[in-house]
């Protein structure tokens, strides 16, 4: 059975989510970063989490009815997400090396000290894929929790929609009742405890999955002008709504974005303009720009302290940040921003192309038992 064509569109919409994920975390006092918006840039993980389930739910809804198939399809996502995720990890596992060295040689210790945070225990959850659902304070490469989550909730959807053959509706209780308990434990809130983050990451993807059933219901001639509200309302919603109890109600937002985009015919403007081969390039490199950006993030902060010896101030909520003036600031991000992309475009090219249809000494056969 040949997987259905890529949705270039949606494609698109994952690198901009990327993108902002890496705007959240680079705090360098631009106002490219330092807005509402991009404040509340970690909900754009919800969005991958809903993107994920309805592509997943898409392309193997019907295809996991044995257990066969559900190892298969398993084994494809292990390969999917865990070359590039070591990789990352033995690069932090080298910072923290370096830190330690630092420590001992200076005296002087780091806000985070070296395998204090990020320990064996710490270690040993991220080989496994379990961080998000194990650690209560997250250690290394911290953005690679969605990662693990992301993972095990394949899981589920493979056993509930595959083995035990429930309809796609039950995908809409599964992401009620995660909704439910995130509304008991969190007030509604998902910039959640690490504990809730499983939950998170049901609700969402469910969410999605469910989403994807409605996906031949959309009349098409709606689907433009229903996209282009709902991307508007996205951007509103996550400007106003970050931050508070009500960011509970982002997630179904997404899910209403990506049906009317999927949807989108083939000659409207907004179509087009999602399929620029730039924006579509950015979507297809966006794994490797959300799991290295941090890498990347950590490398332009010791240029800039050790290096050029900028100075330092400590954050409302207390994270140490550099003091750069605004349009130091900017170029800083932007450059930022152009070495992720470039350290993405080489992972992605020597990490996780060689990896997309399993283990690259046994990818052609993969492919051809399982395309």
């Amino acid at each position: 059975m040949v997987k259905k064509p890529k949705l270039l569109a949606l494609e698109s919409l994952r690198g901009f989510a990327a993108l902002a994920v890496v705007l959240h975390h680079f705090r360098y006092g631009s106002l490219l970063s330092e807005n509402a918006f991009i404040r509340h840039g970690y909900l754009m993980v919800d969005f991958f989490f809903v993107l994920s389930g309805f592509v997943i739910a898409l392309n193997y809804a019907n295809r996991l009815s044995s257990p066969a198939e559900l190892a298969s399809f398993q084994r494809r996502r292990f390969w999917r997400l865990y070359p590039l995720h070591l990789f990352t990890l033995l690069i932090f596992l080298g910072i923290e090396c370096l830190k330690y060295i630092f420590e001992q040689k200076t005296g002087i210790i780091s806000n985070n000290p070296a395998f204090v945070v990020s320990d064996a225990k710490a270690f040993l959850a991220n080989l496994f894929l379990l961080q998000g659902v194990v650690l209560s304070e997250l250690g290394f490469n911290i953005p690679s929790w969605s990662i693990s989550v992301e993972f095990w909730t394949y899981l589920i959807f493979a056993l509930t929609v595959g083995l035990l053959r429930l309809p796609v509706r039950w995908c809409l209780v599964l992401a009620g009742g995660a909704a439910i308990i995130l509304l008991a434990l969190e007030g509604g809130r998902l910039e959640t405890d690490p504990i809730f983050a499983i939950i998170r990451c049901v609700f969402s993807f469910f969410l999605g999955a469910w989403a994807a059933s409605l996906h031949v219901r959309l009349p098409r001639k709606a689907a433009a002008p229903m996209a282009a509200a709902a991307l508007t309302l996205v951007v509103l919603a996550i400007w106003g709504l970050g931050g508070g109890r009500a960011e509970i109600l982002l997630p179904p937002l997404f899910a209403v974005t990506v049906v009317a985009v999927a949807n989108l015919q083939e000659d409207t403007s907004l179509r087009r303009f999602l399929e620029w081969p730039s924006f579509v390039w950015l979507g297809t490199v966006s794994y490797s720009v959300y799991l290295t950006h941090s890498i990347v993030g950590w490398a332009v902060t010791q240029i800039l302290r050790f290096g050029l010896k900028v100075p330092t101030h400590v954050a409302p909520d207390g994270d140490t940040v550099l003091t750069l003036d605004q349009g130091f600031a900017t170029l800083v991000t932007l450059a930022a921003i152009g070495g992720v992309l470039v350290v993405s475009t080489l992972t992605f090219r020597f990490i996780e192309k060689p990896f997309l249809s399993g283990w690259p000494f046994g990818a052609r056969a993969v492919a051809a038992r399982e395309g």
